[in-house]
């Protein structure tokens, strides 16, 4: 999949591209009271049982998974989900060094 695909509803958003896949939203989510991941499509934490979670950005690049709470993201609203997924690429790109993929100038990329 060289063409990337954003997707986006109420409660998630995401971006897929060759290299990588960032979301934000429920599906990502950790106890606010011990801090343990939920179990996707989980409303509470195993271990806290009714204690509320927090949504994560989640990017997988080359293999590795990089989570970040809404709490450490600097995000205004944890509901709003296009933010907060912007808001996590720029970490990403503000953390990492980005090679670029000659492949693209051949696919109709940028230059």
């Amino acid at each position: 999949m060289n063409k990337p695909r954003f997707y986006c509803s109420s409660d998630y958003a995401g971006l897929s591209c060759k290299n990588g896949v960032f979301y934000y939203g429920y599906e990502h989510s950790i106890c606010i009271e011990c801090g343990k991941p939920t179990k996707s499509g989980s409303e509470y934490c195993d271990i806290c049982e009714d204690a509320d979670r927090e949504w994560c950005f989640m990017a997988t690049i080359n293999g590795e998974e990089i989570v970040i709470p809404f709490s450490k993201l600097g995000a205004e609203n944890m509901y709003d989900v296009i933010d907060c997924l912007n808001i996590g690429i720029g970490w990403i790109l503000a953390k990492y060094r980005l090679v670029l993929d000659t492949e693209l100038t051949n696919e109709g990329g940028t230059s």
